[in-house]
């Protein structure tokens, strides 16, 4: 298959981990998000930085794993490359260098952890007994709704007084706010802490034609499919869902991927050729 990627020249790519594409609104302003579906959370519910085990020592809980995944990373319609650079790679395994998970368990107090009493953290530890019982799609479904609701959205720039900052799950119990990648990066710790492999979470930056801004998903792969879980909605729904969704770039554990399209797609005009200038939340 002929691809045609824009931003080819600056990376790096290993050819023989190209994945096969899957067949499949945004922020950027708080006015935007105002209009957007708030979830109603069924059960209601400091400024430290913690020195936490490393990610593969994760126990998980005791609900059953998620089913394995039967597609490749190639998501919205894209084809996933393996790539030895990326500019975001960096604030991606900054997120997920420390085990925050005994944030959302029952033990989170004696854990040591920062932010157990915020109310970010009191709100998403009712998950995981709420989700013991559920399918794979109605936890999913649960945890994009849950965390939806326990953080407002607010801007890098307004919170950290830059313009992306991608936040640990005790900063956003501090702040009580994150952007598109902090609701994600919760989503993935959470999903972690109910047992979910880091193999199936997928944290996808991508830009959203229709509202014309830079944009941060993470993606569940799943037996019956790619789920993307999204701060701008409530609605759970597989990636073949957004047309309007053009994946730059994701991370998945340790690897990095950009994203292309086939020669002759529409996308491959859209894309931008400086990757460093993508800050999710921010105008295209």
């Amino acid at each position: 298959m002929l691809l045609n990627f824009a931003f080819a020249a600056i990376l790096s790519f290993s050819p023989t981990d190209a994945l096969p594409p899957t067949p499949g609104m945004s922020p950027g302003t708080s006015s935007y998000y105002a209009r957007s579906e708030r979830p109603v959370l069924i059960a209601p519910g400091a400024s430290t930085t913690v020195a936490a085990a490393s990610v593969p020592a994760i126990t998980p809980s005791p609900r059953a794993p998620i089913k394995s995944p039967s597609t490749g990373l190639g998501v919205f319609r894209s084809v996933a490359i393996s790539a030895a650079r990326l500019p975001a790679a960096s604030l991606w395994q900054q997120a997920r260098r420390d085990d925050y998970t005994a944030l959302f368990g029952t033990d989170c107090a004696a854990s040591g952890i920062a932010g157990c009493d915020s109310r970010f953290a009191t709100r998403l530890r009712l998950v995981s007994t709420q989700a013991a019982g559920l399918s794979d799609k109605a936890m999913l479904d649960h945890v994009n709704r849950a965390v939806n609701s326990a953080m407002t959205y607010r801007s890098d720039r307004a919170i950290w007084g830059v313009g992306d900052h991608w936040a640990t799950p005790v900063e956003m119990a501090r702040k009580g706010a994150g952007d598109c990648e902090d609701f994600a990066i919760a989503k993935y710790w959470l999903l972690r802490s109910l047992g979910v492999a880091d193999e199936q979470l997928q944290m996808v930056v991508l830009q959203d034609t229709r509202r014309q801004l830079f944009h941060a998903v993470l993606v569940v792969h799943t037996a019956s499919g790619a789920y993307v879980l999204d701060n701008v909605t409530n609605r759970l729904q597989l990636d073949t869902a957004y047309a309007q969704y053009q994946p730059i770039m994701s991370f998945a554990g340790s690897k990095n991927y950009i994203h292309g399209f086939a020669a002759g797609s529409t996308a491959v005009a859209a894309m931008p050729r400086d990757l460093s200038a993508v800050a999710p939340g921010l105008g295209m």
